[in-house]
């Protein structure tokens, strides 16, 4: 019964669903999420990666539109969605 976390675990998690509005450039969705989950690439030989907000905040990416956020950062991920224009909804 694995899992990324226990059932105990989750009280101490934030549930943020996000959605992007449909007017949202391409580039600009694409610029969230390199900021916000991080990236890995590999070039030439040379291997390049950022960890990304979610992980230094913490935090555990569930699917495409969700993750779980330590509720002491709540104020810092809700100020995040809202200057770069990201639609989301808290279950706490």
């Amino acid at each position: 019964m694995g899992g990324i976390l226990q059932k105990k675990e989750l009280t101490d998690y934030s549930l943020f669903l996000y959605s992007f509005p449909r007017d949202m450039a391409p580039k600009d969705k694409v610029k969230f999420l390199r900021e916000f989950f991080g990236y890995h690439i590999s070039k030439n030989g040379k291997s390049y990666s950022y960890g990304g907000l979610l992980k230094k905040l913490g935090g555990n990416k569930l699917s495409n539109t969700s993750f779980l956020i330590p509720p002491r950062n709540n104020k810092i991920i809700e100020a995040y969605l809202q200057s770069r224009g990201v639609d989301f909804v808290v279950k706490e």
